[in-house]
């Protein structure tokens, strides 16, 4: 036994670094192995093509051992070996590895196999690039065993790692095959990685799209079979393997072709959160890397499922995502532009499709309508808004005579009876991408659109006939008295619905304050003083307006009353009233105040 020799690292950290930090689980130890078997392949396909299994003439450096192993290539496959819950052999019979590879590449940690020694640089055709991933086996073993047999010649080897830094190499006196064959021994707690089951589920996960076969030894069942070229596949035949993939039917499927991506990008039959990232498959070089989208993908396009392969993109160290760089932009570009063009296509040949993918994913399609002017023309049509008459379509805004829309949901809400029973369009601007997608609308279809500012909420609003002024004046003060604590005023108008009795309006700056307001109401110490000077610190303070309707009847037999403890009351009430039909939140103090002034309605009544 030769003396043992030691990497040149300290691999107890860098054990630390894989487990803990770099990679997110010890089923990535499977993924590197079949990383380095098809680079290893992919070499060997270079000095020795499937075609040529006997060449006139080799390579100067090429010196194979012997004619069977020509004979018996056949252009690359990976083989693997199980003792359930106890032992794995990995085998491929690519390049193999030299005694003088095995002490660069096997003991030099980031040292990959794969770097071209005339420029030290990894051609794009390899997967691997850091040299670290076969330490990712430490992970589920506490040894890996190596054996060897180079393609350029010489005696087989086999090299045993251990994760206390050591390793030993001896030659191997019988012949084996070219390639190499790596076997781990089960650590334990690790039982479950060593299972067929398991196995099978991590190679098709990891390696579905890689251009090698995998097999059981002695099976023939490829377990990472698909389609070659999945973009060349009919409109059913994407769906029926989208479906098979992904588990899950589709709504259409989108062929992605571009300078830096290839496969297929599927759009899901029911609505997602524009926050879901997982559930992709993209591949770099045909090895899984990652199932989030965040990198690659557009913002917008959480409404897609996409198995996508790419070659020239960089990977980040643990393989798990792409580096942020100038090509990855391009990518993303290059991807939108995909999807845009297929949506071309169905606007164009087949509108019924497009109405059923925009009738469930609208506010995608908005999202992508506001920022590519071209996307807002194909969609501007389909696309809903909700309105005071119901939901619209932009192509039913077209044709309207102009409308106002509110900024936001509670305005919409609190205005929408207002608007209906004068026979006025309100359009409500609240969700995400309407008011700018509103814009548009106004700037490059000329439609006056146009949003319903303070001052523009008192052209809904009459004033007082000159008959009603002086009944007018005596409601606002004795309800200003009632509203005073509340900051907020009233104000008398003429406005419909008549039986609307009030109208309650809040300003962006009430809306702050009374948000600063109730952080005071639910924190404490210094936290809540700092607050409270905010507070007091306003010269000026906003306040919000209710608004009296003097065509409601209530509003008019209660100026009527000379009984100002009463208007008080009714004052407070229709300002709470109002506050919940416009969906304002309510603090602690006004929830209080609506009981409070009916219990002193009915003492009244009492006595």
């Amino acid at each position: 036994m030769r003396e043992p020799y030691h990497f040149q690292v300290n691999l107890g950290g860098m054990l630390d670094v894989l487990s803990n930090h770099l990679y997110k689980s010890p089923d990535v130890f499977l993924r590197e192995l079949l990383q380095n078997g098809v680079d290893a392949i992919t070499m060997r396909r270079k000095e020795q093509p499937v075609w040529n299994v006997v060449p006139f003439s080799l390579p100067e450096r090429l010196h194979l051992a012997d004619d069977q192993d020509l004979a018996s290539w056949n252009g690359g496959e990976i083989t693997l070996a199980l003792e359930e819950g106890r032992q794995l052999e990995f085998t491929d019979n690519g390049a193999g590895l030299t005694e003088e590879g095995i002490h660069q590449f096997l003991a030099v940690i980031g040292q990959s196999s794969k770097t071209e020694l005339v420029n030290g640089v990894i051609p794009e055709d390899y997967i691997g690039r850091f040299g670290i991933g076969l330490l990712s086996c430490f992970m589920v073993s506490d040894s890996i065993t190596v054996h060897t047999c180079s393609v350029y010649g010489g005696p087989a080897h086999v090299w045993r790692g251990y994760p206390d830094g050591t390793y030993t190499l001896e030659p191997l006196e019988e012949s084996v095959p070219v390639g190499t064959t790596v076997t781990l021994q089960a650590k334990q707690g690790a039982e479950d990685y060593f299972t067929y089951e398991r196995v099978e589920e991590l190679v098709r996960y990891y390696g579905l799209a890689l251009p090698v076969p995998v097999y059981f030894k002695g099976e023939r069942d490829r377990l990472n079979q698909i389609p070659e070229d999945v973009t060349q596949l009919s409109r059913g035949q994407l769906l029926s393997f989208g479906e098979r993939l992904f588990e899950e039917e589709f709504l259409e499927a989108i062929p992605v072709r571009t300078a830096h991506l290839e496969g297929v990008a599927y759009i899901l039959p029911y609505e997602t959160a524009s926050t879901v990232k997982n559930g992709q498959r993209i591949y770099l070089k045909q090895m899984l890397l990652t199932e989030r989208g965040d990198r690659l993908l557009p913002s917008w396009a959480f409404f897609l499922r996409c198995f996508l392969n790419t070659k020239g993109l960089r990977p980040t160290a643990s393989r798990e995502d792409f580096y942020e760089d100038d090509a990855l932009e391009e990518a993303r570009g290059e991807f939108a532009e995909a999807v845009s063009r297929h949506l071309a296509r169905l606007a164009a040949e087949d509108p019924e499709r497009l109405q059923r993918i925009v009738q469930v994913h609208f506010q995608a399609l908005k999202s992508m309508a506001v920022w590519d002017d071209e996307l807002f023309g194909l969609f501007i049509d389909y696309l809903p808004f909700e309105t005071s008459e119901g939901r619209m379509s932009g192509a039913v805004l077209k044709e309207s005579a102009g409308a106002d829309y509110a900024a936001s949901l509670e305005k919409f809400r609190q205005l929408k009876p207002i608007f209906m029973a004068q026979g006025r369009l309100l359009v409500n601007a609240g969700y995400t991408h309407d008011r700018e997608l509103l814009e548009k609308l106004r700037n490059q279809c000329g439609l006056p659109l146009y949003p319903l500012s303070e001052e523009g909420l008192g052209t809904a609003l009459e004033e007082p006939a000159p008959g009603d002024r002086s009944l007018a004046a005596a409601l606002e003060r004795a309800a200003n008295r009632g509203l005073a604590q509340f900051d907020c005023r009233a104000e008398v108008r003429r406005f419909l619905p008549a039986d609307l009795p009030a109208l309650y309006s809040m300003s962006d700056e009430v809306r702050f304050l009374r948000d600063v307001k109730k952080a005071q109401d639910m924190s404490s110490g210094v936290f809540s003083d700092a607050l409270s000077s905010l507070l007091s610190g306003i010269a000026q303070k906003p306040v919000a307006v209710l608004y009296l309707n003097l065509n409601c009847p209530l509003v008019r037999r209660l100026g009527a009353k000379q009984d100002p403890e009463l208007l008080v009351s009714v004052a407070r009430i229709l300002y709470i009233q109002s506050m919940l039909a416009g969906g304002y939140p309510l603090h602690g103090q006004e929830m209080q105040i609506m009981s409070g002034e009916l219990l002193k309605l009915i003492d009244r009544e009492e006595k």
